[in-house]
């Protein structure tokens, strides 16, 4: 049927066509036949550009105008609902009342009706709703008939019902003769058609409609007939609109009127039928119907609602797209008319996307649904691609995304796309006013209504995306992706954040991570086993996948030492293809690395703006909204500012679904890394066994898998942290097991990768210095539960502690043990067991340099050692610039340059003695929790511990520090410390004196360290302890812990003894006794290989823990090296033993 009448239309337009001066004759003829038989006036001709000035939307017949609601336009996202059962089912036989005009000559097959036939008028009705068309009339108002006293049944033509029935519909005619009794309206008068038939008959429907449509606006005046009265309204000349018009009186009256005739019902459903094919074939020649454009009138139709749109809810979204389905289901159209008769229609909507944004939501979502639609049919989604505006003119240009189709809709969001720093005065945001400053609870309102519209975009457009992968478009989709993610590459870097010209927006990358999460729902979860397709080797070498092939970091190089090459790779082979699901988790990978950094520091800059503005305005004592002038607009600027960027990074449903994502990759990278070089994972609900060594097959996974899922972690205990403390425990037990596994420098060499890991782990404990009020009961059970925890988690914190000292940057390397320190605080009363292990390992290997848990104690106290000096002198320098401020004569009289600099100077010293005095009070700190015995620690577990912290190697060293550092805090030097506001600084004394004091009790009983206690002569004096006492005191310290530091004190007394025989001792030695590095006597001479020099095993052994060389003649050198001199010492042990006789002789 189709081909018919795209042949027939053709042919006709083939045909040669009369000049102006015979068409005019011709009318004026036909005019002059019609007025002979009676029939309505004629009109003027009018140019057949009078078709888009002449009649204006508000005037048409076929359709009122108003705007649609947000319900209307909540209700078009239904876009496959199924034709109206109301289009198709055959109501009960309607009887028409008896005629009187009735001819008496019938044929044979006729029906019973009335004698005044029950028929309605022509305009269409203005809902959308199938259900209302009972209540609603597609002719407008009209009133019953009055019967005639002559009405009796009779038998009415066939013929002339199905006519008046076309009449009715289609609202044309062919005599004026008959015509269907109905409110006042006008019909057309078709010439053509009536040149050969004085009726309307099912077999020239088509006919009858090419006629119709085929008028101008100047036929259309000419060849109206006003029937029934005065009529205000013209005939409607837009083709889709009439169609659409004919449409609905057919469903009207097949719902509406309950006794029709079988007739009539036949007939309305071909009409129907012949309007919607009509559609199709329009749509097929749409440049043949110029100056009109069917796709136009479609594409306004679809968008019915919407304040772009021409037409109101008669021709709205659901009826539009209900014609366009019956179209696209008919069995007669070819995939290739299917596609050119729809490729306008959708090229049309892709312009309609320059109108989109957040703000004209109910537009988007409009073109959105009406593209879902279209492209739910493979055919038409094939197409897309190939339409202008698919790529960007520069495709390496990230911004350039912003200007094609795709890129519109995913531009929608809150966070300003060209947002700097500098540029936030004066800044009017189009989301929120004063009102949301001033009022939190209109803030969260807009607020979640904004997210609710982004939320709407987002699964509209990942529903577009869909329909793309799911047709012949699935590989220019998906590249499409790949080169928007390649073009904004640097996104991932910090500095990206300051240059907004460098790629697509933050808004613009959060929507397309937002778009590829709801893509990856089907099979997210860390349990689903759908994640067991997924091939490790899409990011591998030589991989014939979508990405790039790039030089990227991967999560591991080596195995036991031995770098993986990319044979080894390679030799796990190279598939021709992969699947969607792996395809779909790394772009989802990628895309969510890109997305989050630039917007998070971004927020983060704009909340420390915020707050140096409300510290400025609490120091001014007021508050932000009683203060006028430029400080109160700042902060309603950067208010306003951080609520726009807010609103759109910290979306609650995303960021669950980051989560999800996160956690299920974590699951997925712990099973792939134990799977013997498995390129995919057996089953995700497996118990995980970790073996000895990690798979190869790491070698082939990005390393910011891991990067950017503790940067998100970590950012997101700092702004969302109630999204973290609700998410499933279940899955949060996959995502410690992940970061615990790979801190292990077996499976992430990296030492900054694992040191991200350690931060992000961070997250699941209490945090003392935020102010948050939010739980954290579901992670710390989370994590104190954790198998893998318990097992690994102290070893890997400690193996990171000694990596980092010379891998990491200086300033990087305190940051990082900062939050080991946190881990091990925490963790320590419940795993110190599984710590203590690592100590045993010191016994009987004290001087071996390379043991784990020796090099820890010795850079911890190294820390401890440097951090508390450099806190301690920068406060003293703060004290004296303090007292130039003071003396306000002597201040005054400074140059003013000189001053500025001063306070420069003294600001700067604040800055660096707060992080050193932050740094070291926890480096201290970590000596005391780790010194001391927690309940439920055995007391082996216990001296194992102490005992490593004073080995020969070590206790020299602690033993000095702690003196040192307690004779500052007691002493007379106290003073020089005492700046003011203590608090700015984080310097609190007393916090950090009984930590010192509890180091001494934790280690009493170990008599290496109480016999070092008096050795230390630079710091101790007698009354050390005892001045101590009494400043611990005022602090209310508990007299227990008192008691004990006295007992210290004693038993230091005692030791002095000792230490006055060993200096008699070394003063009476032979050159070749003593040391000749320290020149103390030797207890255990060695030989120096290299050098041939004798040394105190205790004294090259501390040498060697921090310079690995002979310090003799600078050559390598290890302890293993040293040859004991056992003749040697057994001839000072006995020149010893005399010696202290002959002392004790002395004394008595």
């Amino acid at each position: 049927m189709f081909n018919r009448l795209t042949n027939y239309w053709y042919n006709r337009e083939t045909e040669p066509e009369p000049t102006p001066e015979e068409r005019a004759a011709e009318v004026r003829q036909r005019r002059l036949q019609q007025f002979q038989q009676g029939s309505a006036p004629d009109t003027p001709v009018e140019d057949a550009e009078s078709l888009e000035t002449e009649t204006s939307p508000d005037e048409e017949t076929s359709c009122t105008y108003k705007e649609t609601t947000a319900a209307d336009e909540a209700a078009s996202t239904e876009t496959d609902t199924e034709i109206a059962a109301s289009s198709t089912r055959t109501d009960s036989v309607m009887t028409d009342k008896e005629n009187p005009d009735v001819r008496d000559e019938a044929p044979t097959s006729s029906v019973e009706v009335e004698s005044e036939p029950r028929v309605v008028g022509s305009a269409v009705v203005t809902t959308i709703d199938p259900a209302s068309l009972e209540e609603d009339n597609p002719w407008g108002e009209w009133e019953e008939p009055v019967p005639s006293v002559q009405s009796t049944t009779t038998k009415v033509d066939e013929g002339r019902t199905i006519s008046l029935t076309i009449s009715r519909v289609f609202c044309v005619a062919v005599n004026t003769e008959e015509q269907p009794s109905c409110q006042p309206r006008l019909l057309t008068m078709l010439l053509d058609t009536a040149s050969s038939t004085d009726t309307l008959s099912i077999d020239i429907l088509d006919e009858v409609l090419f006629e119709r449509l085929s008028m101008s606006a100047a036929d259309l005046r000419e060849c109206q007939i006003e029937i029934g009265g005065s009529v205000n309204c013209p005939i409607e000349p837009l083709i889709v609109p009439y169609l659409a018009g004919c449409i609905r009186r057919c469903d009207f009256e097949l719902k509406d009127n309950k006794s029709q005739q079988h007739v009539v019902v036949d007939t309305l459903k071909k009409c129907r039928s012949a309007a919607v094919r009509m559609i199709g074939i329009v749509l097929l020649s749409n440049d043949s119907w110029s100056p009109q454009d069917p796709a136009q009138q479609i594409v306004e139709s679809l968008i019915s609602g919407s304040e772009s749109s021409l037409y109101d809810s008669d021709t709205s979204f659901i009826f539009t797209s209900q014609i366009l389905s019956e179209i696209m289901k008919q069995d007669s159209v070819s995939a290739e008319d299917l596609t050119t008769m729809l490729r306008p229609v959708v090229a049309c909507l892709t312009r309609k996307t320059t109108m989109c944004s957040l703000i004209s939501t109910p537009l988007t979502v409009s073109i959105l649904n009406a593209l879902n639609l279209l492209v739910a049919n493979k055919n038409v989604a094939k197409i897309v691609p190939d339409l202008p505006g698919w790529l960007p003119a520069n495709p390496d240009n990230g911004a350039a995304y912003h200007n094609t189709f795709l890129g519109r809709f995913l531009g929608c969001s809150t966070i300003r796309r060209d947002m700097m720093m500098s540029d936030l005065n004066r800044y009017v945001s189009p989301y929120f006013n004063r009102s949301t400053v001033i009022n939190q609870d209109i803030s969260q309102h807009s607020s979640s209504q904004y997210q609710q519209m982004l939320d709407t975009i987002q699964t509209l457009t990942s529903k577009f995306f869909y329909h793309l992968i799911k047709s012949e478009a699935k590989d220019r989709t998906l590249q499409w992706i790949v080169s928007c993610l390649d073009a904004n590459r640097n996104k991932a870097k910090l500095v990206a954040s300051f240059i907004t010209s460098s790629g697509a927006s933050d808004g613009f990358m959060l929507n397309l991570a937002g778009v590829l999460l709801k893509l990856s729902i089907p099979f997210l979860g860390p349990m689903n086993n759908k994640l067991c397709t997924i091939d490790v080797r899409f990011c591998g070498p030589q991989s014939r996948s979508l990405f790039p092939q790039t030089t990227e970091d991967k999560i591991l190089d080596k195995i036991d030492g031995t770098e993986i090459s990319k044979e080894d790779l390679i030799s796990l082979g190279i598939p021709d293809s992969f699947n969607f699901i792996s395809t779909c988790f790394y772009l989802t990978h990628r895309a969510l690395q890109l997305a989050y950094v630039s917007p998070f520091d971004k927020y983060r800059r704009l909340m420390k703006s915020l707050m140096e503005t409300q510290r400025l305005v609490q120091d001014m004592g007021s508050h932000p909204f009683n203060i006028d002038g430029q400080i109160r607009e700042r902060f309603e600027t950067q208010f306003v500012e951080q609520l726009e960027v807010k609103t759109h990074l910290l979306h609650p449903d995303m960021i669950g679904h980051v989560l999800l994502f996160y956690s299920s990759s974590a699951n997925w990278l712990s099973h792939i890394s134990t799977d013997c070089d498995s390129v995919t994972v057996s089953d995700m609900k497996s118990s995980l066994i970790p073996s000895c060594t990690p798979s190869r097959t790491l070698a082939m996974v990005p390393n910011y898998f891991v990067s950017a899922f503790c940067q998100f972690l970590i950012n997101i205990r700092y702004f969302a942290e109630s999204s973290l403390e609700n998410f499933v425990s279940e899955n949060l037990d996959h995502v410690i097991t992940f970061l615990v596994l790979f801190c292990s420098p077996t499976w992430v060499p990296n030492p900054h990768t694992r040191a991200e890991l350690v931060e992000a782990l961070t997250v699941f404990i209490p945090n003392e210095r935020s102010q948050s009020s939010v739980s954290t009961t579901n992670r710390e059970t989370a994590l104190c539960m954790n198998s893998m925890a318990r097992e690994k988690l102290g070893s890997a914190l400690i193996r990171l502690f000694v990596d980092i000292e010379h891998t990491a940057q200086f300033e990087h390397k305190f940051q990082y043990r900062f939050h080991i320190f946190e881990l091990l605080q925490y963790i320590w009363p419940k795993h110190s067991f599984k710590v203590s292990e690592l100590s045993l390992e010191v016994r009987g290997h004290e001087e071996d340099t390379t043991v784990l848990f020796t090099r820890f104690v010795k850079l911890l106290l190294n820390d401890a050692n440097f951090l508390l000096d450099e806190a301690l002198h920068n406060l003293e320098e703060i004290k004296k610039l303090q007292l130039e401020q003071e003396d306000l004569e002597t201040w005054n009289a400074l140059d003013q340059n000189v001053r500025q600099n001063k306070l420069k100077t003294l600001a700067d010293l604040k800055r660096m003695c707060t992080s050193h005095n932050i740094l070291s009070y926890e480096t201290v700190n970590c000596l005391r929790y780790m010194t001391g015995r927690f309940d439920g620690m055995s007391e082996e577990a216990h001296k194992n511990v102490t005992y490593a912290f004073v080995t020969p190697l070590l206790v020299d060293t602690l033993v000095t520090m702690l003196n040192y550092y307690l004779k500052e805090l007691v002493g007379d030097s106290q003073t020089k410390y005492k700046v003011r506001n203590l608090d700015e600084v984080k310097f609190y004394p007393g916090k950090l004196l009984q930590s010192i004091v509890h180091i001494y009790i934790n280690l009493k009983e170990e008599s290496s360290f109480v016999s070092a206690i008096p050795r230390d002569g630079r710091s101790y004096h007698p009354a050390l302890f005892k001045d101590t006492a009494a400043k611990i005191r005022k602090l209310y310290v508990p007299e227990d812990v008192i008691a004990d530091l006295l007992k210290v004190s004693n038993l230091a007394e005692r030791a002095v003894t000792s230490q006055e025989d060993e200096e008699l001792l070394t003063d009476r030695a032979p050159s070749n006794y003593l040391d000749p590095i320290l020149g103390t006597l030797m207890t255990e001479p060695v030989l120096l290989p290299s050098s041939n020099v004798v040394v105190d095993r205790s004294v090259i052994a501390k040498h060697l823990l921090s310079d690995p060389i002979d310090p003799f003649n600078r050559q390598p050198l290890q302890m293993a090296d040293v040859v004991p001199q056992t003749e040697l010492k057994d001839e000072i042990n006995t020149w010893k033993e005399i010696q202290l006789n002959k002392i004790q002789e002395e004394r008595d």
